[in-house]
């Protein structure tokens, strides 16, 4: 890779991972984000394969428990992983839930855009039950 490429990535940085008044790891602007904007869009394009809970039954606990708090279980009981796994996530799977949302996702959680413009410092928030059913009334 060429050092302008990754100056370029640099400067399309917009945030970063911060301690959570909602939950835990949030993330959060460093910057202005415009409306619109997706500022996740230089996260690694990873191929997903999907499995279904069977397959993974075997895998310590703890691994379960991050499969099922990072990814969405689907009601057939079957889950997208990316081909990086868990050691894959972006930035982007940190994104806690709000009903006051500043996010939207445009394809059932792979890809994120700004609802509005978001001030340098506020947390990025979406709402789960979008691509989520294990959250939806």
């Amino acid at each position: 890779m060429q050092k302008k490429e990754v100056l370029k990535r640099l400067k399309e940085t917009f945030c970063r991972l911060a301690p959570s008044k909602i939950s835990g790891v949030g993330v959060f602007a460093i910057r202005d984000i415009p409306k619109g904007a997706n500022p996740f869009k230089r996260e690694r394009n990873q191929k997903w394969e999907k499995f279904k809970l069977s397959e993974l039954k075997n895998l310590d606990k703890n691994i379960l428990k991050m499969i099922d708090d990072f990814y969405v279980i689907e009601k057939d009981n079957t889950v997208m992983i990316p081909e990086y796994a868990l050691n894959g996530m972006g930035i982007s799977f940190f994104l806690n839930h709000s009903k006051k949302t500043n996010m939207i996702t445009k394809d059932e959680g792979y890809t994120f855009l700004t609802k509005r413009k978001i001030k340098k410092g506020e947390e990025l928030t979406v709402a789960y039950e979008t691509y989520d059913y294990k959250y939806q009334k």
